[in-house]
């Protein structure tokens, strides 16, 4: 994305915009702005569900990952199966509130002083509005704005409210996404994080842009190692055999790698 190359697009988000019958009960932030107003917040608030993981996808489940990593551990080898100590990213849960405490628990929780609500508060978000959203209006619109995109079929509702004062847990489907390849030209740039975005989005960088396109479809098939303390010794002894013979192409190595070990065919170090 930051490279221009992947654009995501959201499935029907326009014709829900653009669907007076769904936002006539809703603030006038969102029943009197034009579609377009409602698609850029949706299209931010879906961005940010999607690169925060609050994604409802098989394999960012735990129980799918478990048994994912039990089957690789039966059936591949290393390196190609999945290492037991390796940490695996699951999905979160969106709550269009703040924390009640300090455990996030992993999951993602939605405020009108938190980034997306300052978006919505800016007076570029909603230019139709004379007065400024106060902090109540914003948690009305982050709540509206969810069940709009649930009756599109764009979010989903995981977790129902528990008492009273609960409100209720989504997530993004993962089908609702739309894969857009890209010219290259404009990078990926995120209105929550970075306020005034520049005239015409922002550039990109062309070393990363031509790698991804060109240099990186001829690196397929290259091989690394690891060569650190962390290795067992045999391990590190073989790896230095086939590196000596230049059939293990890269090392990646800590210290271990400085005493005294002879490599007759090394063509260059790099060192950071």
């Amino acid at each position: 994305e930051q490279c221009g190359l992947l654009e995501i697009k959201y499935v029907s988000l326009d014709e829900l915009c653009a669907a007076e019958d769904i936002w006539k009960d809703c603030h006038p932030a969102l029943t009197g702005a034009s579609p377009d107003v409602r698609a850029r917040a949706a299209k931010v608030l879906l961005d940010f569900m999607r690169r925060e993981l609050a994604l409802k996808v098989d394999y960012l489940d735990a129980l799918t990952q478990d048994r994912i990593q039990q089957q690789s551990n039966q059936r591949l080898v290393p390196p190609w199966n999945i290492d037991e100590s390796e940490k695996m990213e699951h999905a979160a849960v969106l709550f269009p509130r703040p924390s009640s405490g300090g455990d996030y628990g992993g999951n993602v929780y939605l405020s009108a002083r938190g980034g997306f609500g300052q978006f919505l508060r800016r007076a570029t978000t909603f230019a139709h509005l004379t007065n400024r959203l106060t902090t109540e209006e914003v948690d009305s619109v982050i709540r509206q704005l969810l069940k709009a995109l649930q009756v599109a079929g764009l979010v989903d509702e995981v977790e129902q409210p528990r008492g009273a004062g609960d409100v209720p847990g989504y997530k993004m489907l993962a089908s609702a996404m739309i894969w857009v390849a890209g010219d290259g030209m404009r990078a990926f740039l995120d209105p929550i994080r970075i306020p005034r975005l520049p005239e015409g989005g922002g550039r990109t960088n062309p070393f990363f842009v031509d790698f991804y396109r060109t240099v990186a479809a001829e690196l397929q098939g290259l091989e690394a190692r690891e060569h650190t303390a962390q290795v067992p010794s045999k391990i590190r002894e073989e790896r230095e055999g086939l590196f000596g013979k230049a059939k293990l192409p890269v090392l990646f190595c800590s210290p271990t790698m400085e005493l005294g070990v002879d490599i007759s065919e090394l063509n260059v170090v790099n060192m950071r």
